[in-house]
């Protein structure tokens, strides 16, 4: 089941995601109940920590998306993620943004987040490798190659001792 919150997403705000897999009676997920929650920016991250529970794992792209208009201070990518490993264990942090830039636009960010969520929780014993690929083929339209090289550069976070809690 999936349920999408908005918010102020058409305001360029975030969006929440929800995603449950297996015998659940209504999509949302409670807090506390989350398995693994993926942001693609680190302010999202901090957002959603009400979800965690103690073995909840969080991947989190090291980017930071300024909100607009406000007259406070905003810690740094690095106080963040300080902050962020305090109150959660099994953080593990992915440089989406600047792997994205090196394939040429910051389009292959969710592709790179994807990979690194396939590595990090093992969905590899679930879902092959060629699956995932084979899939890409089929949905994307432009740039196969360059989506699944993305894909590629994210499954490196699952062994990467730089991103490992």
């Amino acid at each position: 089941m999936v349920a999408e919150t908005h918010g102020l997403s058409q305001r360029g705000g975030s969006i929440d995601v929800h995603v449950r897999i297996g015998d659940v009676d209504a999509p949302l997920i409670p807090k506390g109940g989350a398995d693994v929650v993926v942001a693609f920016e680190i302010l999202e991250a901090l957002r959603a920590v009400g979800y965690a529970n103690k073995n909840t794992i969080f991947i989190v792209n090291r980017r930071l998306i300024r909100p607009p208009a406000t007259k406070q201070r905003i810690p740094s990518i690095n106080e963040l993620e300080n902050i962020l490993r305090s109150s959660i264990k099994r953080v593990y942090t992915v440089n989406a943004y600047d792997d994205a830039l090196k394939l040429g636009s910051i389009i292959y960010e969710n592709m790179i987040i994807l990979g690194a969520l396939y590595s990090i929780v093992g969905l590899n014993q679930y879902i092959p490798q060629n699956i995932i690929e084979e899939s890409i083929k089929a949905n994307i339209r432009k740039d196969v190659d360059k989506n699944i090289k993305a894909f590629t550069m994210g499954l490196r976070y699952g062994n990467n001792k730089e991103s490992k809690p």
